[in-house]
């Protein structure tokens, strides 16, 4: 060997040395000719041991007895890339490798031999093994929970979902992992809104409202009521990439609710039958009088009279006032889908007021508005907020027995703590001077069933009811009270503002 071709022998040979996998070369009989450092550690033989060797004797793969890649790399000069083999090692133990296998050519392009480079890809393996772990006990976390886990991309595909989420849309996971949400699993009555609020959404031109509610279709064609729980999920960047949401559904809850407030409806209506009746009968009497004076003038051919014109005017406004005496029942028992818009919160006192004014006065009760002209809207449900008002005030007059007097005060507060944090709200005082409630039974006034009435008088789910109607619209009610003093009643509201005006439409 001449000292050029030395010298590059050593080259190479220092190359090979420094090289972090196993490299090693073999002539057209597969014999290995080279054999570095790496590849010595990799299956544990020395290069001495394995010069002139056939490398199926070293590597001793399952591929050596079938279709060898470096067989056909040697005839057909083709490189094969990264293929994975399982070779046994000097100390016999299996050691996974990746391989890629070149051809070596003279200076006249013949094929003299091949170089493989292998990589040991037992850490790997590990890693990846760990990984596996991890991902399936991870998975298992989220199908013990006891709700719905979805994760969505800001093209609206869903990329997570847990068992539970499975089981309340009726889907096995791989018909809805990689299908899009919004066209498999929103109804279609709102399906357009929805998908425009995500884009929005996606596009940071609207707020992520963190919880609402929803419904969902499921698999049967059946809606559910979700109760959703949201975040935004962003990149290193902070760029927003989706979204990642846990839901309870609370379809049965939320029918059960409605079936409580129905019945305490029912209730009151009963409550208000009789009052109503009177309240009706009053102005109706004086209608029939003025109608039996008209008739005498008419039979006297007298009708044309200063009198007879205020008669009929007075009839006029009797019949105004009965007809929206009526009016305001009907709409009250009316079964309505909630409705929640802007809505003036003086005129829902006045609403419930005419219902029950005649109740109030029947007992003998002084009443007292203080309502302040100046309030700002609220987004609420019209109906809703009249039937607490009317199940408060018809409370209270049953606390006044002997009379008493009525207060009921709207005005804006400042700084109240409401879901956790500040706000500026409406705020009702409904104050009367009744009998009041002692401390032990104050805590228990929302609780279900319970009652201080007397048997037959009341079931207990009046205020209950009351106070899920005030949870619904994210208010807050409190009681403060004094044995033989009376008792006040405070209802919070947050104000409607245009932002949260346009985050109450509903996503997902």
């Amino acid at each position: 060997m001449s000292k050029e071709n030395e010298v590059t022998k050593e080259f190479l040979d220092n190359i090979l040395a420094s090289m972090d996998g196993g490299v090693f070369t073999v002539d057209k009989n597969a014999r290995i000719t080279t054999f570095n450092r790496a590849a010595e550690e990799i299956t544990g033989f020395k290069k001495e041991e394995v010069l002139n060797k056939e490398c199926r004797h070293i590597l001793k793969s399952d591929l050596c007895k079938g279709k060898c890649p470096l067989k056909e790399t040697l005839k057909t000069g083709k490189p094969i890339f990264n293929y994975e083999i399982m070779i046994i090692n000097k100390a016999g133990n299996k050691v996974p490798v990746n391989i890629t296998t070149s051809p070596l050519r003279s200076s006249n392009n013949e094929i003299i031999g091949a170089i493989e480079n292998f990589r040991d890809l037992t850490k790997h393996k590990g890693l990846w093994g760990k990984l596996r772990q991890e991902r399936n006990r991870a998975q298992q976390y989220l199908n013990i929970a006891g709700c719905i886990i979805v994760a969505i991309n800001d093209k609206g595909i869903v990329t997570l979902i847990n068992k539970k989420g499975c089981d309340v849309l009726g889907f096995k996971e791989e018909k809805i992992i990689g299908n899009n949400w919004f066209g498999l699993c929103v109804p279609e009555r709102v399906r357009k809104e929805r998908i425009g609020s995500f884009k929005k959404l996606m596009a940071g031109k609207n707020e992520m409202v963190e919880d609402y509610e929803n419904s969902i279709l499921t698999k049967s064609g059946e809606e559910r009521i979700i109760a959703w729980h949201n975040t935004l999920l962003t990149d290193e960047k902070g760029h927003i990439i989706g979204t990642l949401s846990s839901g309870a559904d609370i379809t049965k809850r939320k029918q059960a609710e409605a079936e409580s407030i129905r019945s305490e409806k029912l209730a009151s209506l009963g409550q208000l039958a009789a009052s109503v009746a009177h309240e009706v009968n009053n102005p109706l009497a004086g209608i029939l009088v003025y109608i039996k004076l008209l008739l005498k003038k008419y039979k006297e051919k007298k009708l044309q009279t200063e009198r007879t014109e205020e008669q009929l005017l007075k009839m006029e406004k009797e019949l105004e006032r009965t007809s929206r005496i009526i009016r305001n029942l009907l709409d009250f028992s009316r079964q309505s889908e909630p409705n929640i818009r802007p809505v003036e919160l003086n005129k829902v006192v006045e609403a419930a007021l005419l219902l029950v004014g005649h109740q109030i006065s029947l007992e003998k009760i002084r009443l007292e508005k203080n309502l302040d002209e100046q309030l700002p809207l609220v987004l609420a449900d019209f109906d809703q907020i009249q039937q607490i008002l009317m199940n408060i005030i018809l409370n209270a007059t049953q606390a006044m027995p002997k009379g008493g007097n009525l207060t009921i005060t709207t005005s804006v507060s400042k700084g109240i703590k409401i879901s956790e944090s500040l706000k500026n709200p409406v705020r009702i005082d409904i104050r009367d001077t009744g009998v009041g409630i002692s401390k032990e039974n104050l805590s228990k006034l929302f609780t279900p069933f319970f009652t201080t009435k007397e048997k037959g008088k009341g079931v207990g789910l009046g205020l209950p009811v009351v106070h899920g109607i005030i949870e619904r619209h994210k208010g807050k009610i409190e009681v403060d009270s004094e044995p033989n003093v009376g008792t006040t009643f405070t209802i919070y509201l947050e104000v409607m503002d245009e932002k949260e005006d346009k985050n109450t439409r509903r996503r997902r």
